[in-house]
């Protein structure tokens, strides 16, 4: 008995009971008069007890009511048990992990001066073994480190040089009493100053790992927080310059200053690729926490503090990203990805009209670059050509997704000055605006209005989907193109290549469906193409005042329609404009550019466009 019970077991198990102070104490006392019996001598006789419910008999102990069965002895025999709400509370008690403080520097300052991590560790059990356990930037492996005692509750260690780098590190401790209780304390992270020259976009770990090449714009940011972040001022004629770019108001600015978390445009002319450093500057990791970056309406221009590559979180319903330009030695835009690289710049696209935030995420069990998991299918679409591509092309159907214009529609992205771009007209109003469209999982059937646009790519281009989530069965894909009048039934097994160079645009239609809907849907968009460009004879021939002209081009192309009298001088000019493949009409009122009644006599139509030139002999009558 006397090993089992003392009175500092007693004590500490009172504390830990929350019942009357009276009663309390009572208890205290039975166990503590039981600490100082001889189990031979030990007798206790009653038939009741003012706790219990109902009476007790000889040799028999039992404590009921407000502490539950808490302890009893049987028979008449030496043996008392703890059972109940009194042992569920010394069990736990006693049986409770360690409690553990971590103790480690806000920031880790490059000083050459010991690194040190310290931990209070206490516990009613007494501490056997304290570790601390490192993990660096982007890896979940952890390095195990045990601490030393400075006394019986204070420990420290010192970590390794080799830890302390530009990744940045965590730290957390676990703790184990001496009845193998183990305790662990939540996570420690440092801003960690890095010196002169550690940091370079040569490192494996960066986006450019060869720097960046002339005469090509990239999008860059730097990882870590500069002490000097002053940019010095610059331009092209001089070498290099950078720029600010807001792509809502076509805004060009030079900053003065690199921000941490923002992206920068930058362009050089040396020969040789530019390779950036900290070559004059220290800097700071910054800690390994979630990093929230604020996003305005519109385009916004981030780049990763992290110098290893970070998961990124946000709502899709609400932004589109992430989308990277430039590739080796092809420039468009790349994307979308849930992964930022170190130096790399990206594009996302907020499409409220408030403030959101996007979170990266320095630890993350997967770098996996699939977009965020959804119910419903994707198309990827990638235009590629020898010096542009495009490779943000992307529709499909999805839950929450609507039939019109939503938040998972991507505007189309900012232009350069040459590029190929792939655009999609949503709710079919003649507006390719976009570069993303996903529709309803409630409807299965539809068509999607796709135009290709090309500036100084020379051709040939090669337009590829492939499925990005499992194939809906019994979804069949046909693409048609229209400049050719052709179906590509295999679209995606075999793709599309058009030879010829993209002057203005290229228009496509995917149809995806069933297979009765597809057939149905193709056959009547090829009845609405025409076969060639043709020029209509006007009517009614004679007419006063007023006469209509028909005709038809097989692809968009620059369209002109002018009236010319039989001295061959121009009259009025009706038509100068893009169009749209189809059958058009446009009426003539018999009157000249100046809005003056033309007189009696003959006159031609003629129709100009790309390879072709018609006219059309008229009589107006008065």
């Amino acid at each position: 008995m006397r090993e089992l019970f003392n009175e500092k077991f007693i004590t500490d198990i009172m504390k830990h009971i929350n019942i009357n102070r009276i009663i309390k104490s009572s208890i205290a006392a039975i166990l503590i008069g039981l600490c100082s019996l001889d189990g031979q001598d030990f007798k206790l006789h009653t038939y009741q007890i003012a706790l219990s419910q109902r009476p007790i008999n000889s040799d028999s102990l039992v404590l009921k009511g407000t502490l539950g069965s808490s302890f009893y002895q049987t028979g008449s025999g030496d043996t008392l048990l703890l059972k109940g709400g009194l042992w569920n509370i010394a069990s736990a008690f006693y049986s409770k992990p360690p409690s553990i403080i971590p103790i480690l520097a806000d920031t880790i300052f490059n000083d050459g001066m010991p690194v040190i991590a310290r931990a209070i560790a206490t516990d009613i059990n007494g501490i056997a073994s304290v570790d601390l356990y490192i993990q660096l930037g982007g890896s979940l492996d952890a390095i195990k480190i045990p601490m030393e005692a400075l006394n019986d509750t204070i420990f420290e260690i010192s970590i390794p040089d080799s830890l302390v780098t530009i990744f940045n590190l965590r730290a957390h401790v676990k703790s184990t009493d001496s009845m193998a209780n183990t305790g662990e304390s939540g996570y420690e992270t440092p801003a960690v100053e890095f010196a002169a020259n550690e940091l370079s976009m040569e490192e494996s770990y960066s986006h450019y790992p060869q720097g960046i090449i002339s005469d090509k714009w990239r999008m860059m940011a730097w990882p870590g927080a500069l002490a000097d972040n002053h940019i010095s001022p610059s331009d092209l004629d001089s070498g290099h310059v950078f720029y600010d770019w807001n792509p809502n108001t076509n805004e060009w600015i030079k900053p003065d200053a690199i921000e941490t978390g923002r992206a920068y445009w930058f362009k050089h002319h040396y020969s040789e690729a530019v390779v950036f450093s900290n070559k004059k500057t220290t800097g700071l990791a910054v800690p390994l926490v979630d990093y929230t970056i604020q996003l305005r309406s519109g385009w916004n221009m981030i780049g990763s503090p992290f110098s290893f590559p970070v998961v990124a979180e946000y709502d899709p319903e609400t932004i589109s990203g992430l989308y990277l330009y430039g590739e080796e030695d092809r420039d468009g835009w790349e994307g979308p990805s849930q992964v930022l690289d170190p130096w790399a710049g990206y594009a996302i696209f907020n499409d409220s009209q408030t403030i959101k935030s996007i979170m990266l995420k320095p630890f993350t069990d997967s770098l996996e670059t699939a977009r965020m998991a959804f119910t419903g299918w994707e198309l990827q679409l990638d235009i590629d050509g020898k010096k542009y591509f495009d490779h943000t092309g992307r529709i499909g159907r999805r839950e929450d997704a609507t039939e019109n214009k939503d938040g998972f529609d991507t505007p189309s992205l900012p232009l350069l000055s040459n590029y190929l771009s792939l655009a999609m007209d949503i709710g079919n109003k003649g507006l390719f605006e976009h570069s993303a469209d996903f529709r309803s999982l409630d409807e299965s059937n539809g068509v999607w209005n796709l135009r290709l646009y090309g500036k100084g790519e020379p051709g040939p281009v090669i337009v590829t989907g492939s499925i990005i989530n499992q194939v809906p069965e019994g979804l069949f894909i046909s693409v048609v193109d229209i400049p050719r009048r052709a179906v590509l039934d295999h679209f995606l097994e075999t793709g599309l290549t058009i030879e010829e160079k993209i002057t203005t645009a290229y228009d496509l239609k995917l149809v995806a469906g069933d297979q009765n809907y597809v057939f149905e849907t193709v056959e009547s968009i090829l009845a609405d193409i025409p076969e060639e460009f043709s020029l209509s004879q006007n009517y009614p021939n004679p007419f006063n005042p007023l006469t209509k002209i028909d005709f038809a081009i097989p692809r968009r192309s620059k369209v002109e329609i002018t009236v010319y009298n039989m001295l061959g001088q121009e009259v009025i000019t009706l038509v100068n404009k893009e169009l749209n493949y189809g059958y058009h009409s446009v009426t003539w009122r018999g009157v000249d550019s100046f809005g003056k009644p033309a007189a009696t006599g003959m006159y031609l139509a003629k129709l100009q466009a790309p390879g072709f030139i018609r006219t059309r002999k008229m009589i107006l009558l008065k």
